[in-house]
């Protein structure tokens, strides 16, 4: 059942996966935010793709990854802290507008053929930088619109859109390149933005009281919360890790597409998408794996099954066989930051969820940041084909060294969620 504003109330009934989307305002933003993640992975191909235009330097066109990841460790804990601290309902309308602003010059400037590298890199920041932060207002803002009962399939509804988002995305990103070029992508995604406004601009999303605290102070809480806790500090560790050397792939795929594949826009959209495909996949497969292994054991299973699509996608030159390698890289990629994601937020008290969730956000952003730039220079300085190599062996080494050092489920001192702590 709900309440007279539209958010749920607790139950007893058994909880089903879909149980979320019986609340009116949370289904609206579902469909909305479905529609603007299918903008944003276009974005993505799109960008990657008229970087191949402009230059046929594997470090270039590695930074359009860079400038799309920076923004989130850059303004990771300032977005967390206005999460918690301004009207969410503002916080997500201004970002979306912005954003929609951000794609239509992205747009407007391929079209008339303005668009230079400086220009592509700069405006890709700047959207992403957006992007950063409205994400802590809207992790913020669902357990509020669900019960507590549903909050978990509201989470797994969310991650589902996600993935959805990331296998249409780059197809329909494809599709449009092949027909219109990519200026019409970035038009496109604009469009996307406007189911967001809509739904923020007709629905009142509910209003939490929480304890203000000046900026510096409220940023300074949730690094200090995450730092003091053992467990989320070894989660944080094993994200930051994971994203490093995972970016290797997204950041040089569009030299892989242009150079060894040889394949058009179109096809390159179908490629992106098998990812998005193979994460999918995972979600529907991950809850029979996670009641059989440990975290770690499935952890280790997705560092496997990714670097062994990597390493199909660095040595073939068959564009159908990298996409099944893409596929495994999808699932492999998926399992992994689920089952860290999972840990971590279980750990997370309300009072304190936008700052730590941000801290998080930060970590992988960060690793996809540094990440890139690394994997691009050294693939400009030796070959994509031996830093993909070098990124498969690498993650594999890591997370089974991890899994030893920094378990993520360390049974010797569990440590419960702290949800009866209270602000300092």
């Amino acid at each position: 059942m709900t309440r007279s504003d539209g958010t749920a109330t607790a139950g007893r009934a058994r909880p089903n996966p879909w149980s979320p989307l019986r609340v009116r305002l949370f289904r609206a933003l579902w469909i909305a935010s479905l529609v603007s993640n299918v903008g944003t992975y276009m974005h993505t191909v799109a960008a990657g793709w008229v970087a191949t235009d402009l230059t046929d330097s594997p470090a270039l066109i590695s930074l359009v990854q860079t400038a799309w990841a920076s923004p989130g460790f850059l303004l990771a804990l300032v977005a967390g802290a206005i999460a918690d601290a301004l009207d969410r309902r503002r916080v997500i309308l201004v970002t979306q507008l912005v954003a929609m602003a951000l794609a239509v010059s992205l747009g407007v400037l391929d079209a008339t053929g303005a668009l230079d590298m400086p220009l592509l890199l700069l405006l890709t920041f700047l959207l992403s930088a957006v992007l950063t932060v409205a994400a802590p207002a809207f992790m913020a803002v669902t357990p509020d619109l669900v019960g507590p009962d549903d909050l978990p399939q509201a989470l797994g509804l969310n991650a589902i859109s996600t993935n959805l988002a990331q296998s249409a995305g780059p197809a329909v990103a494809g599709a449009i390149i092949a027909v219109a070029g990519t200026g019409a992508v970035f038009t496109v995604n604009a469009l996307s933005f406007l189911g967001i406004v809509f739904v923020v601009l007709r629905h009142r999303l509910p209003v939490v009281e929480v304890e203000r605290e000046p900026m510096g102070a409220a940023m300074r809480t949730g690094v200090r919360f995450v730092v003091q806790s053992p467990r989320l500090r070894v989660l944080a560790v094993r994200l930051l890790l994971t994203m490093v050397l995972s970016s290797a792939l997204v950041a040089l795929l569009p030299v892989v597409a242009r150079s060894s594949l040889e394949v058009s826009g179109g096809e390159f959209g179908l490629l992106s998408a098998a990812m998005g495909v193979g994460a999918v996949a995972a979600v529907w497969l991950l809850p029979r794996l996670n009641a059989r292994v440990s975290p770690d054991v499935v952890a280790s299973l997705a560092a496997g099954s990714w670097a062994a699509g990597v390493l199909v996608v660095a040595l073939t030159t068959t564009p159908a066989v990298a996409m099944a390698g893409l596929l495994l890289v999808g699932a492999g990629m998926m399992a992994t930051v689920n089952v860290l994601f999972a840990a971590y937020t279980l750990l997370l008290p309300s009072w304190v969820r936008g700052r730590a969730s941000s801290v998080a956000m930060l970590v992988v952003w960060l690793g996809t940041s540094v990440g890139a730039t690394a994997w691009g220079a050294l693939a400009g300085g030796t070959s994509v084909r031996t830093t993909l190599v070098a990124s498969a062996v690498a993650q594999v080494a890591v997370t089974v060294v991890s899994g030893w050092v920094l378990p993520i489920v360390d049974r010797r001192a569990p440590e419960p969620a702290a949800t009866e702590h209270t602000p300092a």
